[in-house]
């Protein structure tokens, strides 16, 4: 059976210009950026050798949007104003810098900058930022932190029974603003050693959303979608000392962070008329945790120290302590649920120390030959005390007998790498690397204890000629894990009791034969390739391959194996200041292959039966696989030209189409899930006519065209799942076109 499966990725390309003077930097796929980009003012080359830029004038999108104005501030269809200012001044020995930008937006930053030059530096700043998505989605819940049904709301068992669903139903939004201050400081206290501090508090309120259910059992819930309150408050500071030798040189930093969740529970009215009167609409309410208060204190030693010529040492070194203590919520937010046993503590009071460390050893022993010896360690260690909670499942009935205790489980980590790199320059400036790097990670509670990986990789770069390099890299990675303890994570969770009264087959929360990815032994092919050519001056050409396979040789269940393609090509054209022209293209494919098992719990969850009847865990036609395949096409061009000292204009645009592909392999059959295609077009379009040289007139133009067809959201209302009161969101559609104008005055 084919096993292929795609991810998608939008990478943007490099000039073959930059590209070449890139040595052993790995190429790889990109990761998404903000398709709908910002609408920043163009800062011509005009603005050279002015103290101060202003710009003023207004934008309008002709129509509301959520992709296009995701990120942007520009997500209404009402006038903006576009306004921006950059002013600096320098004078012996001092200077000052205040830029704004974004200001009738609400994405608008500013920052405030003096200094004495080389002595001390103070900045002050402010930077908003306001995220907006999908919102054609509806809710009958009213209120925030706890949200109620409205008087004439008509439960039921599914949500088809819902009958005043459709007349409850209200818009609600989907945002999130962020609004920050900073403050930073640095001087020079003597003349080696320097002082540094930053502060930064930023609030950010809105709304998201989240799944919650009320449930005996977490397998049937009765589930809603909600709209989840936002209010959190960080505060964050930071104190810095650097000091630079002849040979050493030291920067550390001491560094503090607050975590304010204004609240620390979010509650909700039952819809549905199950599990008793308690619990049922309309007296039944359940309750989830939010995001608990937390402070971080951490601590950080950079430096290097030069030996000799030949032999220089870098290091760098971190230990942070994050604590949290927030007091526990009660058992259940149903009060008329009956909870005999107290809380085993009321607080976590809990800590987890987490350390790193980046040494490397840099040698050049003879010309042309250099050598680097490196150790890299990741530690994580949890200070809290295990205990046992008698918690109430899902909101959904009284407090269960003692032997369905669960325990809080300590995660604790240890990562260290060590490895050689070797490097020698041979004819034709090209030069050859080898390196091997060996990884033992250790887990406690963990299905695996230890796993051990050994990583080869050989590159190759030439430079034959002063137009040209070329460079290829290979590598190979063998990942070996302890024995699959599938039951750890079974024990370390439940109680003694429980325990003794499950029969042995049935100890486990995933399948036994199911390997999670992450500690599963795996191979790894790599293989990239990257090309720069300038034929001439104005021209430059750049290509880019990679190839990654990985097969998880020894699972059997779980994901299997996984393979990775992309490609991307660019060409550039430079015709001095008046002409400039890139166009680039690219296809990134990842496949892959994965398998599970359908089967209930009781007799059925008997996964080690091997005579007939078969109970379902242990049935290998009760086993269903998965085979992905998604693929993205970016093709883009930008054109900045100017045909004049009096004009200048500049066009962008970008055209992203992704495919999704999905086959089900069961034993009834084949089925093929529908295919999801996502298409964006992005015009960006800018005029600037400089009236003198002291002012412009710009006018600005966007056309934002984007496309999904998601089956899982197609023709998807609130009711239709029986279990899952949703909020029936539709598909996004976007027809978008921004006009923006606006005038800029420069002055000396």
């Amino acid at each position: 059976m084919s096993t292929r499966r795609l991810i998608v990725t939008f990478t943007a390309l490099l000039p073959a210009a930059a590209l070449a003077a890139q040595d052993d930097k790995q190429t790889d796929a990109g990761v998404y950026t903000n398709l709908a980009g910002a609408d920043r003012p163009i800062i011509t080359s005009l603005d050279d050798g002015y103290a101060g830029r202003f710009q003023m004038g207004g934008a309008y999108p002709f129509d509301d949007s959520y992709m296009f104005g995701q990120y942007n501030g520009l997500r209404d269809e009402n006038l903006a104003l576009i306004g921006d200012l950059r002013w600096q001044e320098f004078g012996p020995g001092e200077y000052w810098q205040v830029s704004f930008s974004d200001l009738g937006l609400d994405t608008r930053e500013g920052r405030l900058t003096w200094g004495q030059t080389d002595r001390m530096r103070l900045e002050l700043g402010f930077d908003s930022q306001r995220q907006v998505r999908n919102d054609s989605g509806k809710t009958p819940f009213r209120g925030s932190y706890n949200q109620v049904l409205p008087g004439n709301w008509v439960s039921g068992v599914t949500t088809a029974d819902f009958a005043t669903l459709d007349t409850a139903l209200r818009d609600f939004d989907r945002e999130l603003e962020r609004n920050a201050l900073s403050a930073a400081f640095s001087t020079r206290l003597a003349e080696r050693w320097r002082l540094r501090s930053n502060l930064r508090y930023e609030e950010k309120e809105g709304h998201g959303d989240i799944g919650a259910g009320i449930y005996i059992n977490g397998a049937s819930a009765d589930a809603v979608l909600l709209r989840k309150p936002v209010d959190y408050k960080t505060t964050e500071f930071d104190l810095g000392l650097e000091f630079a030798g002849e040979r050493l040189h030291l920067d550390g930093e001491l560094s503090w962070s607050d975590f304010d969740n204004d609240k620390n529970a979010l509650t909700w009215q039952n819809p549905y008329a199950n599990f008793g009167d308690a619990v049922a609409y309309p007296a039944g309410t359940g309750g989830l945790s939010l995001a608990p208060d937390n402070e971080q204190l951490r601590g950080r030693l950079v430096g290097h120290y030069v030996f000799s010529q030949t032999a220089r040492f870098q290091f760098d070194g971190s230990y942070a302590l994050a604590t949290q203590d927030q007091d526990f919520l009660d058992y259940t937010a149903n009060s008329a649920l009956t909870v005999s046993e107290p809380l085993a503590v009321t607080d976590l009071d809990g800590e987890v120390a987490s350390g790193t460390f980046n040494g490397k050893l840099l040698l050049t022993p003879w010309r042309g030959f250099t050598a680097e010896v490196f150790y890299k360690l990741r530690d994580r260690d949890y200070d809290v005390e295990r205990n046992g909670y008698l918690y109430v499942r899902g909101d959904g009935a009284d407090q269960p007998d003692s032997e369905e205790t669960v325990y809080n489980t300590a995660h604790d980590l240890t990562s260290q790498t060590g490895g050689i790199k070797a490097s020698y320059r041979l004819p034709l400036r090209s030069k050859l690397t080898a390196e091997y790097a060996y990884e033992e990670v250790e887990r406690t509670n963990a299905a695996v204890e230890t796993t051990e990986e050994d990583r080869y990789s050989l590159t190759y770069r030439i430079a034959p000629l002063a137009n040209a390099s070329a460079r290829a890299r290979l590598l190979y990675a063998d990942r070996a894990a302890d024995t699959y303890n599938w039951d750890q994570s079974y024990y370390a969770l439940l109680d003694t009791q429980l325990i003794n009264a499950t029969p042995d087959a049935q100890r486990y929360i995933n399948h036994p034969l199911l390997y999670q990815f992450h500690l599963a032994n795996r191979e790894r092919y790599e293989g990239a390739l990257d090309l720069s050519y300038l034929p001439t001056e104005q021209w430059s050409l750049a290509l880019n391959v990679l190839w990654r396979y990985d097969d998880y040789d020894q699972s059997r269940l779980g994901l299997n194996e996984t393979e990775t393609l992309g490609g991307h090509g660019s060409i550039s054209y430079a015709a001095g200041e008046s002409l400039t022209v890139t166009a680039y293209a690219g296809i990134d494919r990842y496949d892959g292959n994965q398998g599970s098992r359908a089967f209930r719990g009781g007799q059925e969850k008997n996964a080690f039966e091997i005579f007939p009847p078969l109970p379902q865990a242990s049935d290998p036609n009760q086993t269903w696989e998965l085979d992905a395949s998604d693929q993205t096409v970016t093709v883009g061009a930008a054109i900045n030209w100017r045909p004049a000292d009096e004009y200048e204009v500049a066009f962008d645009y970008s055209y992203v189409d992704t495919t999704a592909e999905q086959q089900l392999y069961t034993q009834e059959g084949n089925t093929d899930l529908p295919d999801v295609d996502t298409r964006l077009h992005h015009l960006t379009a800018v005029g600037t006519w400089h009236v003198s040289d002291a002012m412009s007139l710009q006018v600005d133009y966007q056309y934002y065209d984007f496309e999904s067809d998601d089956w899982s959201w197609q023709d998807v209302q609130a009711a239709t799942l029986d279990k899952v009161l949703g909020f029936g969101q539709s598909n996004p559609d976007e027809d978008i076109h921004y006009l923006g104008a606006s005038v800029i005055y420069r002055w000396q």
